[in-house]
């Protein structure tokens, strides 16, 4: 690194699991741009000191945001990309000329294009979304655009699920929204489910749901990048489930994200 190298940020909690510095830092090397970025670990109560603190690192360029801050950076940017905006969920931010944070959100059209990027179709198809966070509202809110039949929301906080469904209708009243909980949801028509929680990070998380409740044809779709086969997607392996990795969403992001920073 010289003087001159400009720095990014990947904040989380935990952060073990985080593989963006490295896929970053290496795109960064292979097109020659003089940049890198680093993991930062900050949990929910130091998010804002250490925001402002990052205003003042005149090379601190910006930062792409993972679990559990994709709604609270929200609240701390000075102005949001209609995509976070909609959403209210932010995975990348970054800060202008006069040190202003901006924030943009690429996972829904990062999921999308990473699953259509694998052959696959979303149109017609019946879908099962597990979570209604940052990450889940981006992807429910991306998958209303592709034509999907179905979404089926299920979450342990069902005011949260229903916040997702209205968010959606209001802009496609058409689209067929239920709601479940996690400990009571049916799952056996969908084409597709889609693990957009937390769960699989860790080593002893449960499976958000059972697999063996889905048809023989389901594709069963994981966020998690780190570890890549989650405890679920191996259950989906086992009993012949094709299987989608978290990486695909990260790196159909790429793209997206070099034109909100500037890159490229």
């Amino acid at each position: 690194m010289l003087g001159t190298t400009k720095i990014y940020g990947c904040l989380a909690d935990p952060i073990d699991h985080v593989k963006a510095p490295s896929i970053f830092t290496s795109i960064f090397k292979s097109k020659q741009l003089d940049a890198v970025m680093i993991p930062i670990h900050v949990n929910s109560d130091d998010l804002e000191n250490v925001v402002c603190s990052l205003k003042l690192i005149k090379n601190f360029e910006g930062m792409t945001i993972t679990i559990p801050h994709k709604t609270d950076i929200a609240k701390l940017c000075d102005n949001l990309e209609p995509d976070a905006k909609f959403t209210g969920a932010v995975n990348w931010i970054k800060f202008d000329k006069n040190r202003k944070l901006i924030g943009n959100n690429f996972d829904g059209k990062g999921f999308v294009n990473g699953f259509l990027s694998q052959n696959h179709q979303l149109s017609n198809k019946i879908i099962g979304l597990f979570g209604s966070g940052g990450a889940a509202v981006a992807i429910g809110c991306s998958l209303a655009y592709e034509g999907i039949k179905e979404l089926k929301i299920v979450n342990r906080d069902t005011n949260k699920a229903n916040d997702l469904k209205k968010r959606i209708n209001s802009f496609n009243k058409q689209l067929k929204i239920t709601v479940f909980s996690q400990y009571d949801y049916d799952i056996n028509n969908c084409d597709l489910i889609i693990n957009a929680t937390s769960l699989g990070l860790k080593k002893n998380d449960q499976t958000p749901f059972d697999v063996t409740k889905t048809p023989s044809k389901c594709i069963i779709a994981d966020i998690i990048m780190q570890p890549e086969e989650t405890k679920l997607l191996v259950q989906a392996k086992l009993i012949g489930r094709s299987i989608h990795y978290g990486k695909n969403m990260i790196e159909s992001q790429i793209d997206l994200v070099g034109d909100f920073l500037n890159l490229w």
